[in-house]
């Protein structure tokens, strides 16, 4: 109420990169406000602190902690604040003056005059801006979603691709093991005349083949690390010390009314109609500035001892334009808008149709491996048998584990290439296929800048 009524003085708030560089250093998973953000968000107060970091669990440390979603809040507040200005009224005005008549008489020589200026807006002219600006403000709302769905989505296939790189250093590891095995046996079956130095060769070429993969992928950890730590929102130091959970499949999800569901629901379609909206609203105010607003002057004179009453107006006259230049742009503007959203729809069947693509074919080849892993395992299991039955030799078991190993490594690959698949499909539809993830009560305001510790549940965009 004294912020309404009285004068606002300036206060200046100086970016100090020092202090930001500090606060974000600061963040991690131990932080009292963060604990309280996830209870807020029926995040099972039995399983905090948390001991095993997955998908869910790093996606709500990114909502609360990532500086995007503040400069979409930042952004929406600022669309909130021209929601104000809009609805503000014109302001009236006061005018005032005094005459000295030179010529003596009987009366006084003074004459005061004091009036007041009463602006009168027309033709909707106010509840056309305030359109304008809600449907902008709805828009940067729904602005913040995609923004939140953004940080998951970045955070979900870096957290994919940092598990898949451990699982397959973990496989690299025990390949280069059967493989160095493989050499030395065939070394010795070498010097003892049962093996030619072309065999061995092989057997090397191979074996430093796959010890290059293994130091190139153990080189990539620390570059998939880093990039996790920092869409998780959190300082690589704090990020160290989390346990993440190991990669593993996740089960294949229905595709029914998908398109329904990306023509409709998606976040960058709903902003997209808003802003139209904002154009149909900017299109409305541009014709009703045809008919002009008029100004009422009532005032009072005393002059000479007389009390003179007068009622004045004025308007300007729209005679020669029309505002035809402003209506003619805002028709154009709202035509861009049709345009933009009818491209935007185009491009999601499109992105919808390659992405159900890639997710079907990445389901097959995965059903595929799967297979043929089962059938090694078989001949394994077989080889085994063979080996301890003194049928088979320590090289032909050895052997067939390798390739036991080679075909888990397919499994693995063509794991890996399901769920990127699965994700580049939930990035279409800007939502999870399956309900792995805690959806939060509110991203609009509960972060890790946040003024009040206390969140605010409200309708989530």
């Amino acid at each position: 109420m004294v912020s309404s009524c009285g004068f606002q003085s300036y206060l200046p708030q100086p970016i100090e990169p020092a202090k930001v560089v500090a606060k974000l250093e600061q963040r991690a998973n131990t932080d009292s406000d963060f604990q309280a953000y996830l209870i807020a968000q029926a995040f099972p107060a039995d399983q905090l602190p948390i001991s095993a970091w997955g998908e869910n669990e790093l996606t709500l440390s990114a909502l609360f902690f990532h500086p995007d979603l503040n400069l979409a809040r930042a952004q929406w507040r600022a669309a909130q604040a021209a929601q104000i200005t809009a609805a503000q009224r014109p302001e009236i005005g006061i005018k005032g003056n005094a005459d000295n008549h030179s010529q003596a008489t009987d009366k006084s020589p003074w004459t005061y005059q004091f009036g007041i200026d009463i602006p009168v807006i027309t033709a909707g002219k106010r509840e056309a801006r305030i359109a304008q600006a809600a449907s902008l403000s709805e828009a940067a709302r729904i602005e913040i979603a995609q923004a939140a769905w953004q940080v998951h989505s970045r955070v979900a296939k870096s957290l994919l691709a940092y598990q898949y790189a451990l699982a397959q250093l973990a496989t690299l590891n025990n390949e280069v093991d059967l493989r160095t095995s493989i050499v030395d046996m065939l070394v010795k079956r070498l010097d003892a005349g049962m093996a030619s130095n072309i065999e061995v060769s092989n057997a090397r070429i191979a074996l430093q083949k796959t010890e290059q993969t293994y130091t190139t992928e153990a080189g990539r950890i620390d570059t998939l690390r880093a990039a996790l730590a920092n869409d998780a929102g959190l300082s690589l130091s704090k990020f160290k010390l989390l346990i993440i959970k190991p990669f593993g499949q996740t089960e294949p999800v229905t595709m029914d009314a998908l398109q329904y569901e990306a023509l409709l629901n998606r976040l960058d379609i709903r902003a997209s109609l808003a802003r139209y909206e904002a154009a149909e609203a900017k299109l409305r105010l541009e014709i009703a500035k045809q008919y002009p607003d008029m100004t009422f002057s009532p005032s009072k004179t005393l002059d000479q001892g007389d009390n003179i009453w007068s009622l004045g107006f004025s308007s300007l006259l729209t005679l020669i334009n029309k505002n035809r230049g402003l209506i003619a742009e805002a028709n154009s503007l709202r035509e861009v808008q049709v345009a933009q959203f009818e491209a935007l729809q185009a491009k999601v069947i499109g992105d919808l149709n390659q992405a159900k693509a890639s997710y079907q074919s990445a389901i097959a080849s995965r059903a595929k491996a799967q297979t043929l892993l089962e059938n090694q395992q078989k001949r394994t299991e077989q080889t085994e048998r063979q080996f301890n039955a003194g049928l088979a030799d320590r090289l032909a078991f050895t052997t067939t584990l390798l390739e036991n190993i080679i075909a888990k490594q397919s499994v693995l690959n063509t794991t890996y290439l399901t769920q990127v698949a699965k994700l580049n499909l939930e990035d279409v539809l800007q939502r999870p296929l399956d309900n792995r993830l805690t959806t939060p009560s509110d991203i609009t305001s509960f972060n890790a800048d946040s003024t009040s510790n206390k969140p605010t549940r409200t309708t989530s965009p």
